[in-house]
């Protein structure tokens, strides 16, 4: 049934309008009867009459009046009462436009621009048999798949360094695009930073490429509608469109190789979805999509690298293949929180779970396992604490670190050096 119907009241009024002409018409009916009846008499009955005519007139007169005064009260509640309904009508369509900033229409018409500037990006290590001694085991032989945003016509392309990471992890390694319109071609991996998770690949004679859009993400408001457009699980799904809003901005994720502040949206993002685009109303890239918080009990929680965050990471490895003149310790770490310092009977920190090879870190003495308390004066308890005080220095500059081992506290001085990021 339409829901028109069930919302207007119903139209009492105009019963009551009837009831009261009804009862009129017997009144004048009764006076005309009466009037009859006395019509052929003599003029004593003439008399009579006019007599009963005036009786009538002065009876009921006045309950005519009131009738009528009944009817005109009627009357103008039934027109405030439709004017209250058109009044409703018009407030609530009006309602409803202001909290809806896009429609189906506008959607696709995003939907449609955004889409040839994303590529599906495909990663594969061939397979290799080796011998040790009596066995022998295979290695590779995986792929990996993602997204990607064209940057330009000359075929850069920007994706999440974990879409592309094995090109740094085995030999071989191929890495191949296709885009929206079913072409392929192959890439070249021109560099990447691992730290935020981000990296650019190139394909060459690749004609008629449609570079995305950038907007500005500090531009972005909570509640504001995003549509995220990648390709989750692969080719198969590629050109998938979600909607959602921006539910937070410059989130701090406790996860290793993130960006410092991520957009948080509740558009579903899911396993290739990965270096996709984070879309605004004017179809213009703001985010690029990295990761989601994958749990029973949670849903909706994605992430994007903001654009204006990524932009000068992007520039510096189109042009030198890493983040130039970025200080770094060399090494990779988790925090050790309150919860966990409680319960092994150690301190707060972060536990370095990796060290690059001939960095500051490695020449400082630093091992995997040791926990970071402070770093140049700084107490430590994430990772954020230590890209904090890396960005307050310059490559070259010398800071001093106290770590706990088996223990007991050590403090060395770590030379900053310059972060390849990979």
């Amino acid at each position: 049934m339409n829901s028109e119907y069930n919302t207007k009241p119903k139209n009492r009024g105009g019963l009551a309008f009837v009831s009261v002409i009804i009862m009129m018409v017997i009144c004048v009916a009764a006076a005309v009867g009466l009037f009859a009846a006395f019509s052929n008499n003599t003029p004593d009955d003439e008399r009579d009459i006019e007599s009963v005519r005036s009786e009538i007139d002065e009876k009921y007169s006045q309950k005519i009046d009131d009738l009528n005064k009944t009817v005109a009260d009627l009357q103008n509640q039934i027109n405030n009462m439709s004017s209250s309904i058109d009044s409703s009508q018009t407030q609530s369509t009006s309602l409803y436009t202001s909290i809806a900033p896009i429609g189906e229409t506008a959607i696709e018409e995003i939907s449609e621009v955004v889409k040839p500037s994303i590529v599906t990006i495909v990663v594969s290590v061939p397979s290799a048999r080796y011998q040790s001694g009596f066995f022998y085991y295979t290695v590779g032989g995986v792929t990996s798949s993602g997204s990607g945003i064209i940057l330009d016509t000359d075929g850069y392309i920007v994706t999440n360094y974990h879409v592309v990471s094995y090109y740094d992890s085995y030999d071989n390694v191929t890495i191949d695009v296709t885009l929206s319109d079913g072409r392929e071609y192959p890439a070249q991996f021109i560099g990447g930073d691992k730290n935020n998770d981000l990296a650019v690949i190139k394909v060459d004679n690749a004609e008629n490429l449609v570079p995305a859009k950038f907007g500005v993400s500090s531009d972005l408001k909570v509640g504001a509608v995003v549509l995220a457009i990648g390709n989750p699980l692969g080719i198969e799904f590629a050109g998938s469109v979600t909607l959602g809003i921006v539910s937070a901005l410059d989130r701090t994720i406790d996860k290793e190789n993130t960006a410092d502040s991520m957009i948080q949206t509740d558009a579903a993002i899911n396993p290739g979805n990965s270096g996709g685009a984070l879309v605004n109303t004017k179809g213009e890239v703001v985010g690029i999509t990295t990761l989601k918080i994958s749990d029973t009990e949670v849903e909706g929680l994605g992430f994007a690298v903001p654009i204006d965050y990524a932009a000068p990471i992007i520039s510096n490895l189109v042009e030198y293949g890493y983040v130039k003149d970025r200080p770094a310790t060399g090494i990779a770490g988790s925090t050790v929180s309150a919860s966990i310092s409680r319960y092994y009977g150690v301190p707060q920190g972060v536990i370095v779970t990796d060290v690059e090879e001939n960095s500051g870190a490695d020449l400082a003495g630093i091992q995997v396992n040791d926990i970071i308390t402070e770093l140049d004066g700084q107490k430590v308890e994430s990772m954020t604490d230590i890209q904090n005080v890396n960005s307050s220095h310059k490559v070259g500059d010398i800071i001093t670190v106290k770590v706990y081992r088996n223990g007991e506290y050590y403090t060395t001085n770590l030379k900053l050096m310059e972060d390849r990021g990979r």
